[in-house]
């Protein structure tokens, strides 16, 4: 698969196959997402402790349900829905407090990663929903490496995909225009 291709085949895996994935994966993944293009430093937070990434999920769903935005409300009142959907590794983007280009830094670094996911044949789905949990708590912060004045700013999950629970149809909008 080229590059083109992985971005065509790309798509949001909401439900994981309980298999970890393979260091050797997570290396490639980890390569992708810190060739990315970037502005300052990032950091990057692999998970895969099943305790830790269950405490985030639950602390996820219990902001989504309290957040007060009607769409995380709904998602997390649907039945079955966990925010992490049960994916075997979290990666959790991270930028110094107030770093310029922080949001645009670390979404590239995702996307890079979960491009290469798709590549490796693995299912990613970009979310930002465990920054709920994780913003919540210090001691979870501190457990999972983020560096002290640093923010998480988005996270990718990644693992192989086990069908797809809550899915959402690829986008075929006509969105561009040309000025030539």
């Amino acid at each position: 698969m080229n590059t083109l291709e992985a971005i065509g085949a790309r798509k949001s895996t909401r439900s994981y196959q309980q298999k970890p994935v393979e260091e050797d994966k997570i290396e490639q993944l980890l390569i992708a997402a810190n060739n990315a293009p970037k502005a300052g430093v990032l950091h990057i937070s692999v998970v895969e402790n099943q305790e830790v990434l269950k405490c985030i999920n639950d602390l996820a769903l219990k902001g989504m349900k309290n957040s007060g935005n009607d769409f995380m409300v709904s998602r997390a009142s649907l039945d079955g829905y966990q925010p992490l959907y049960s994916a075997p590794v979290l990666f959790v983007f991270s930028m110094p407090e107030g770093a310029p280009y922080r949001e645009a830094t670390a979404s590239c670094a995702a996307t890079s990663l979960i491009i290469a996911a798709t590549e490796l044949e693995l299912g990613s789905c970009y979310v930002v929903t465990p920054l709920l949990g994780i913003g919540s708590s210090p001691k979870l912060r501190k457990e999972i490496g983020i560096p002290e004045d640093f923010t998480p700013v988005c996270c990718a999950i990644v693992g192989y995909a086990d069908g797809n629970a809550f899915e959402a149809p690829k986008s075929q909008s006509k969105n561009v225009n040309y000025c030539r």
